[in-house]
């Protein structure tokens, strides 16, 4: 078998040998002509690849998710209502705001780094455009003057307030700190720090989330606030704010005074709210006689009484004293210690912490200290109880022990803004930018609750033992996770010729089950075709468009 050329020569057809292929067997020729048809497929690829261009890609995939969210939670129609009272605003506010909430949910970052940098890496589409750097700012402060009418609008989309009697508010505060040792005489003010950062101004926030983890609201308050006085204030707030016709208002003990729990009253409001036994079982020993409780759930034990005028809901749990103990002998265990290896200690210096010097006697000048196994004794006899304090005579005690537990959904709604979305240190020195600023981080707070809960709920139209099992898995995500599985999701624009064609990754795994959990379209995998007239000119072209993942 020969591989030959013809050629003409005076007007007559002769041929020449090239190569040489062998003696011609089955098959072979079927081999030979697939070698040919990969080696033209090769030519043509590179052939192409030589018009083909690929810059950069873009984010899309976070700015699909809050695009939708901003719609269906009423955040556009809010910030619109805040935008028409600004008639004189000459700035696109709300796309500087989806931009700074989409900066924050990707990647968190100063306002000027989202200004130089992140701008630049969303899809053109859906990104704020000719815009200065002092209207991001601007933005902000008028974000911080619309902030009441923001939050009523949202807590008010979708709710029908005469159906609902009763809405549980879960309520606490944390402290945001500034990098920063210059007061102010408003909010940048010293205090006492969650954060064990007393050597930095602060603010305190006080923040309001509903049973399912959900923000509602947040007040700011000058840094050096004490907690119980932030709640007289609050709960005004919350009849005015919202005008629910019923709630409930659930804090943990720190907030547990007569003056603000008659600040509740005072409003017709109810309450649950944690309490501390110890001091008050001196005067009342059955609080931690469990003869007297009776056990509703398998490790858990519950007695009634009354606390003045209000009910006493009295809790003892297994789980709750295991932790009680192991906290109490990590304590001891690390004094012995400290005790056993000391050569000289000063009885004044030798623990500042109030829970270690509890379990220690001998503290004063010109004694050892010594291990009090009395106090040790006196502490195990309280392990596993805990005491709440309500006004709320329509639910069973275990309800409102179980609505009280709901509180770790503020811990971990706190948990996001300082951790995924780095709400603080706060970079900001007015008083408005610095509301303007937390603003903007409760939009983000809130779309994170949103996505969550999404991808944890239960119940969906998926079928199939792979993705039962995905499902399963997605209710464990957290926030991190999510966020960055969003954000591989790219545009990337590819020049072929004089013609830019924007394609889109892959949408799947969780990230398509939360477009499905949320109901928003996918968009086609071809987003858009384009003319490249010239560098920097784009002349859109219309294209059919399909919609398949």
């Amino acid at each position: 078998m020969h591989l030959v050329e013809s050629y003409r020569i005076n007007g007559k057809v002769r041929q020449r040998t090239l190569l040489s292929l062998g003696r011609m067997e089955e098959g072979k020729l079927d081999e030979l002509a697939q070698a040919i048809a990969r080696h033209q497929n090769l030519l043509s690829a590179l052939d192409v690849a030589k018009n083909i261009s690929v810059d950069a890609t873009y984010i899309l995939g976070p700015l699909l998710v809050l695009r939708g969210l901003f719609d269906k939670l009423g955040i556009d129609e809010a910030l619109e209502r805040i935008e028409r009272k600004h008639p004189k605003l000459e700035l696109p506010f709300r796309d500087i705001v989806f931009a700074l909430v989409a900066a924050r949910l990707v990647r968190p970052s100063s306002k000027l780094a989202v200004y130089e940098q992140m701008l630049e890496q969303f899809y053109p589409d859906l990104r704020a455009d000719n815009i200065d750097l002092h209207h991001v700012f601007r933005a902000l402060d008028v974000l911080a003057a619309g902030k009441d009418d923001l939050e009523t609008s949202l807590f008010v989309h979708g709710r029908d307030l005469f159906s609902r009697h009763v809405d549980v508010v879960l309520y606490d505060l944390t402290t945001l700190r500034f990098e920063s040792t210059k007061e102010t005489e408003s909010l940048r003010r010293f205090g006492f720090s969650k954060e064990k950062r007393n050597d930095c101004t602060q603010v305190v926030l006080g923040l309001l989330v509903d049973p399912e983890g959900i923000p509602l609201g947040f007040e700011v308050y000058p840094g050096n606030t004490v907690e119980g006085k932030t709640l007289v204030d609050i709960v005004h707030k919350i009849r005015e704010k919202y005008r629910v016709r019923r709630f409930i208002f659930v804090a943990d003990r720190g907030l547990l005074s007569k003056a603000n729990l008659e600040s509740i009253r005072s409003v017709d409001g109810e309450f649950i709210v944690g309490m501390r036994i110890g001091n008050l079982a001196k005067k009342r020993p059955e609080l931690y006689d469990r003869s007297l409780f009776h056990e509703v759930d398998d490790g858990l034990e519950i007695f009634e009484t009354n606390f003045e005028q209000d009910r006493g809901i009295v809790t003892w749990s297994r789980e709750r004293a295991a932790r009680d103990e192991k906290l109490r002998t990590d304590i001891v265990d690390k004094l012995r210690t400290k005790l056993d290896g000391r050569k000289k200690v000063s009885a004044k210096t030798f623990v500042s912490n109030a829970n270690y010097r509890y379990f220690l006697k001998g503290l004063d000048k010109g004694q050892t200290p010594v291990i009090d196994e009395a106090k040790v004794a006196e502490a195990a006899k309280k392990d596993g109880f805990f005491a709440i304090v309500t006004n709320v005579h329509h639910k069973s005690g275990t309800e409102l022990f179980a609505q009280y537990k709901q509180l770790w959904h503020v811990e971990d709604v706190f948990g996001e803004l300082k951790g995924t979305l780095k709400a603080r240190p706060v970079f900001h020195w007015k008083d408005e930018r610095i509301v303007g600023h937390l603003t903007m981080c409760f939009i983000a707070l809130l779309c994170e609750a949103h996505i969550i809960r999404a991808l944890r709920r239960e119940g969906d139209a998926y079928k199939g033992r792979a993705v039962r099992e995905k499902l399963l898995s997605s209710r464990q995500l957290s926030a991190v996770t999510v966020l960055r599985e969003l954000a591989e999701v790219r545009a990337i624009p590819v020049v072929i010729g004089d013609e830019r064609y924007w394609v889109r990754t892959d949408i799947r795994g969780h990230v398509a089950i939360l477009f499905q959990r949320l109901r928003l379209c996918i968009p086609p995998r071809l987003l858009k075709r384009e003319s490249v007239v010239a560098q920097g000119d784009r002349t859109p072209v219309s294209c059919e468009n399909c919609s398949d993942l």
